[in-house]
């Protein structure tokens, strides 16, 4: 997500807020595509996060934008994603 990644770098980074904000500017400008989470998503997340409680929002998000994608590999920092059980984790 957008605003994970911004907040990794801004944390985690030499000159963190120029470069995140510089993140923003290169999303902005089409460095890559971003698929927009819709309100069926946010639907389907408050579903999974009524069941599993130990998930963030932004990560039932991410879950059920990458279901509806029919993704299944995704790079993370956490263990959340590989907990989940329906996404391969690359690490």
């Amino acid at each position: 997500m957008v605003s994970e990644t911004y907040t990794l770098i801004r944390v985690r980074a030499r000159n963190g807020r120029e470069l995140a904000v510089a993140f923003l500017d290169d999303i902005r400008d089409g460095l890559c595509a971003v698929e927009r989470v819709r309100p069926a998503d946010e639907a389907r997340a408050v579903e999974l996060l009524r069941q599993y409680k130990t998930y963030s929002f932004c990560d039932a998000l991410s879950f059920t934008a990458m279901e509806r994608l029919g993704l299944t590999d995704a790079l993370a920092f956490d263990e959340d994603l590989r907990s989940y059980g329906k996404i391969v984790v690359l690490s």
